[in-house]
């Protein structure tokens, strides 16, 4: 078996005098860790978090969690303003996730990507074997495989992205277009999440480099690339409710005890202009003043787990997430009734997955997602004996994986407040039966599976023949589009 190497953003911290990794529920890290853990020898290799002037910018730290090598390099000040913050937050991710308006290029920010990107390919080369099998994510590393094949590494390397890929008209926006959809075809398989985006991807390969697609292939200049759709799913185990579990377990929480018995609508989230916050509260506002007899019969909880917490959209959205629960509150409560608590904090897994068996709604509207694991943890953690109803966006690639649930669009405010409504009112009949199609669907489409699935095809593709010319490198003068 080849050995897996993973090169990714961040590395995962280390709890602080535990020896374990502080893997957060949801997101790259945890599918990450759990794919590599099954292997006996794989190697992780990305930014360790520490911030080092550029001349001991080069200095690898090492450390080993289980079967796991995690290598790691520093980033300066000065990368992590112009790569880290710039260029991949400030235009990369609202760009994947078309939110067109929020986009802010800089050519010194791309400059500074495209460094790290071979900085990080040269210090990752020594450390690779030939028959190694590299797997690079997300929209940090778009040109690392262009870069190793550029230093001469011929071994099969595949690239997951775990955001939407966007439509043709919105890759244009990007500096070079042309160039980094060459750098993604230096991959031998490319993954999404789910078809659409791959749709997309396709149709940026054939409107600026002229390939052909046929039989999940792509032909382009006398080389085939692999590409596909990889659903990312969870570990199912790490929700699912105990079978102790009392019948009326969800009914006595910690969390009913706060709402005191009520109706109980959940919503959990990082603190992202992309998860639709804001207009889920005015959702929540309109199905009050649309159905008036669920006041003081229900109570909305939302999480939002602090993320980026200096950049300016961020600063910008947490004041209007506060103002808006501060004036439904207003509006709203009685001195007996609070609508909304407004939770600006992060909480570990198994008390997210208590949290989740309480709910009566999950509330997973994100305005743009790849995939969205919170809608998944979700069904994972519902009492299979009273279930309660997962309502999720039409915009969130988990939409078409659990078709089950109650499908709305996160930008009509109206719409999702109804389906609050029907969410509250709906039977028992018909929450157990939605709910044993979704559980089915999470349990098929594991983590594990999702891994297994892409490292199988990429250990198919063949390796670089020594006479396939190199890549151009990320570097020089970007090259101009005919």
């Amino acid at each position: 078996m080849s050995r897996i190497v993973v090169l990714s953003n961040r590395l995962p911290a280390m709890r602080p005098g535990r020896g374990r990794p502080e893997i957060a529920a949801g997101g790259l890290a945890s599918v990450v860790f759990g794919a590599l853990k099954k292997f006996s020898d794989s190697l992780w290799f990305g930014w360790n978090g520490k911030l080092e002037p550029a001349e001991r910018a080069g200095r690898l730290s090492t450390q080993r969690i289980g079967n796991v090598d995690l290598a790691g390099l520093p980033l300066t000040e000065r990368e992590v303003e112009d790569y880290y913050t710039g260029f991949c937050n400030s235009a990369l991710w609202p760009l994947f996730h078309c939110f067109q308006g929020r986009v802010a290029l800089e050519p010194r920010q791309e400059r500074r990507y495209r460094e790290v990107q071979a900085r990080f390919a040269a210090a990752l080369l020594p450390l690779l074997r030939d028959d190694d099998l590299v797997w690079v994510h997300d929209y940090h590393f778009l040109l690392a495989g262009q870069e190793l094949r550029r230093l001469g590494w011929r071994g099969r390397t595949g690239f997951f992205l775990h955001v939407p890929f966007p439509p043709h008209d919105l890759w244009e926006l990007l500096p070079d277009p042309r160039g980094f959809i060459q750098a993604l075809t230096e991959y031998d398989l490319v993954g999404f999440q789910v078809p659409s985006y791959l749709e997309n991807y396709v149709h940026c390969c054939r409107r600026e480099l002229g390939a052909s697609w046929s039989g999940g292939r792509i032909q382009i200049e006398g080389r085939t690339q692999r590409a596909g759709s990889y659903p990312v799913g969870i570990e199912p185990g790490d929700f699912l409710p105990p079978q102790s579990l009392p019948r009326a377990a969800r009914r006595h929480g910690v969390l009913q005890r706060v709402v005191r018995g009520r109706q109980l609508i959940l919503g959990v989230d990082r603190l992202d202009y992309t998860k639709g916050i804001p207009e889920r509260i005015l959702a929540y506002e309109h199905f009050l003043d649309r159905h008036p007899r669920w006041r003081k019969k229900v109570s909305f909880i939302q999480i939002g787990s602090p993320t980026r917490t200096s950049a300016t959209h961020y600063v910008e959205l947490k004041r209007r997430v506060e103002a808006l629960a501060g004036r439904l509150n207003g509006e709203m409560a009685e001195h007996d009734w609070v609508p909304l608590r407004y939770l600006y904090r992060s909480y570990q897994r198994p008390v997210l997955a208590t949290f989740y068996r309480e709910a009566d709604v999950g509330l997973v509207t994100p305005l743009r997602d790849g995939m969205n694991l919170v809608a998944m943890e979700f069904v994972a953690a519902q009492d299979t004996v009273d279930p309660g109803v997962l309502i999720l966006s039409r915009c969130a690639g988990a939409a078409e994986v659990l078709s089950e649930a109650l499908i709305v669009n996160p930008y009509i405010p109206s719409e999702v407040g109804e389906a609050i409504a029907h969410a509250l009112a709906m039977p028992l009949e018909e929450r157990l039966r939605r709910h044993r199609a979704l559980l089915s669907r999470v349990l098929a489409g594991t983590a594990s599976v999702w891994a297994d699935s892409f490292i199988r095809d990429l250990e198919g593709c063949p390796r670089r023949r020594a006479s396939e010319r190199p890549a151009a490198s990320a570097l020089p003068a970007r090259a101009q589009r005919p």
